[in-house]
């Protein structure tokens, strides 16, 4: 099999893994739309590689908070991971701090641009930002797929753009979760993260917009340049 037909079949059987996942989750994924029908819940966030990801040395996963306002098929899977399709991890979007720096961290890494996988810890956003109380609970009850994305993904390089504020829930995801401390980095900036469904290189980071806006862009990605690579 050359490298070509192999990155091929790779992809494909990634995509009929993800959608057979999100076909079995999807009672639950309804359920948290119909739990507030008069609320603005956008998603699902469902994940379809494109064919630079399997291509990549260093495949990097990207792992967000949430959307900001996203399509909403929830009935049908394949539509909606058409709209991963179609958005292509940032590609024809405006250069946001978010995919800003997530083009840096592939160059650093020797990727090809627009090569990473992306996926958020919350399924869905609330009226285009972050759910919280109630909203926020219900959301988490499908948290639990990004452990099965992961593994599906297999990636070589995690990086989770989640700061602090959702430790917990990562600690919810992955039970036995180690936060260690980088040299040179307080543990709330940047950490690596260890678990057994997790690859070894997994971080756990500010997200872009906090680093660029806190002067913190450039140590990050010197950690990047000087570390990973």
């Amino acid at each position: 099999m050359n490298v070509t037909v192999k990155h091929h079949y790779q992809l494909n059987e990634m995509k009929a893994q993800l959608l057979e996942l999100y076909k079995q989750h999807l009672p639950a994924l309804k359920a948290v739309v119909a739990a507030h029908p008069s609320d603005t819940l956008l998603g699902p966030h469902l994940m379809s590689p494109n064919d630079l990801y399997p291509q990549q040395m260093n495949r990097l996963l990207i792992v967000g908070q949430e959307t900001g306002g996203w399509d909403s098929f929830v009935d049908d899977p394949v539509r909606q991971m058409e709209v991963y399709e179609e958005f292509n991890v940032g590609k024809g979007y405006f250069s946001s701090p978010f995919w800003n720096v997530t083009r840096k961290v592939e160059k650093l890494l020797g990727n090809k641009p627009h090569s990473c996988a992306w996926t958020n810890v919350s399924k869905f956003d609330h009226n285009k930002k972050r759910a919280e109380g109630i909203y926020e609970k219900t959301i988490a009850s499908v948290d639990g797929l990004l452990r099965d994305e992961i593994r599906i993904l297999e990636p070589t390089f995690c990086l989770f753009y989640t700061g602090p504020a959702f430790d917990m829930r990562l600690m919810g995801i992955f039970k036995g979760l180690a936060y260690h401390e980088v040299p040179g980095y307080d543990l709330r900036a940047l950490a690596r993260l260890e678990h057994p469904l997790l690859p070894e290189r997994t971080y756990r980071s500010y997200h872009p917009n906090y680093l660029r806006q806190q002067g913190l862009e450039e140590g990050f990605l010197d950690f990047i340049r000087t570390h990973l690579n």
